[in-house]
């Protein structure tokens, strides 16, 4: 069957769902770039631990939603198996959740908008926390040991992920609830408008903070934090603070990411995935400025989807893997950009802040009055001054 536009039934759908796919990595991604860049862009602060949070939103589906469903389904009356243990929660797990929750929650619309809004809101303090409990070990650091300090504490999100089974089932991962299952169309179509919603309100509380006197003290400590801190300013508690409120907004995607794949595993936050591609996003764009980080995001996500579409008719030309070709690309771009375009393609620019004649201040003549005490003593006969 043709459609009007020449394509297939099956063509049209994959179409669809390729937009949907974009629209969803878009919204996710941007996010975590947005955040990425109120604190390496504006406050310098190099997080490379970007991973530990949207892992803490991830966690926060799989350990604790999931059981409050379950405890909210159990006390329904209906018949859950036990998931009390750890063989249980994880051997269990599907049963419970395809079988008696999805239905559950797909006659209760209420009962999944709730679940959502709790594992947004929960997300947002634990990703606070988090942040504030990275913060203690690293924030005094220099740059340099910073990043390496973030990067490992990534790894170690991980590593508990991985063996703790009652946070996300370990290496098997657990189902989630399925907190749309009472919208009657594509559930990725709801899952894509509310992240891109998320990301938007997001955008504009990064700008907000950014065009306020605080935005402009994070500037200054970016530009020279020894400077701040003469001055009197806590250079190393507003470094903590900037750091747990993008931790919170970066939590949020673990959400909605746990939401759109409906299962958690350790592999599915990774940090190449979670870290190295948004800084790509940050550096291609422009730090400094959401304008180059949204098209810096745009960029990179529509050349990953050319890559995953196009990529078996390329392995002939190559002369490794095909499966490399993702990560070869993260390289390449960002060395790259950084020899070629440091700036970005947006570059940041100069600060403007609302009724300040800058064009006076530069071409206006200063009048200053030294007064007495400022006059050079008498000269002497000779006309040398005493």
């Amino acid at each position: 069957m043709i459609d009007l536009l020449g394509l297939t039934v099956s063509q049209a759908s994959g179409l669809s769902q390729l937009i949907i796919d974009i629209a969803m990595y878009f919204g996710a991604f941007v996010i975590v770039a947005m955040a990425l860049n109120f604190q390496y862009g504006n406050a310098g602060v190099p997080n490379m631990g970007c991973a530990v949070q949207v892992i803490a939103g991830g966690f926060t589906v799989s350990a604790i939603t999931t059981r409050v469903t379950f405890m909210i389904v159990k006390a329904a009356g209906l018949p859950l198996m036990p998931y009390a243990s750890d063989y249980d929660w994880v051997y269990n797990n599907p049963h419970n959740v395809a079988v008696v929750t999805n239905p559950f929650i797909e006659t209760h619309t209420m009962l999944g908008i709730s679940l959502l809004l709790f594992s947004l809101a929960l997300a947002l303090v634990l990703g606070s926390a988090i942040g504030y409990i990275i913060s203690l070990p690293a924030i005094r650091l220099r740059s340099t040991y910073l990043m390496i300090t973030l990067i490992t504490m990534a790894d170690a999100s991980q590593i508990f992920g991985r063996n703790i089974p009652a946070i996300c089932g370990g290496t098997l991962g657990v189902f989630v609830p399925n907190v749309f299952a009472w919208y009657l169309g594509n559930r990725g179509i709801i899952l894509a408008v509310v992240t891109l919603l998320i990301g938007i309100i997001a955008f504009f509380i990064f700008r907000t903070m950014l065009n306020s006197p605080y935005g402009r003290l994070m500037r200054a400590i970016r530009e020279n934090d020894g400077t701040v801190e003469s001055v009197g300013k806590n250079v190393v508690g507003i470094r903590r603070n900037i750091l747990m409120f993008a931790s919170g907004i970066t939590a949020l995607t673990g959400v909605m990411w746990a939401f759109y794949a409906s299962y958690v595993v350790d592999n599915l936050f990774m940090r190449a995935d979670w870290t190295y591609w948004p800084w790509l996003m940050l550096i291609l764009g422009g730090p400094g400025n959401n304008a180059g980080t949204f098209l810096g995001c745009a960029l990179i996500i529509a050349l990953r989807r050319i890559i995953l579409i196009s990529k078996w008719s390329l392995e002939q030309y190559l002369f490794f893997p095909i499966a490399y070709v993702e990560n070869i690309l993260l390289g390449v771009l960002l060395i790259a950009v950084i020899i070629f375009r440091p700036r970005g393609l947006i570059p940041e620019k100069l600060l403007y802040i609302p009724g300040i004649n800058y064009r006076k201040m530069v071409t206006g003549e200063a009048q200053v009055d030294l007064g007495d005490s400022a006059m050079p003593k008498a000269e002497t006969e000779g006309g040398e001054p005493e």
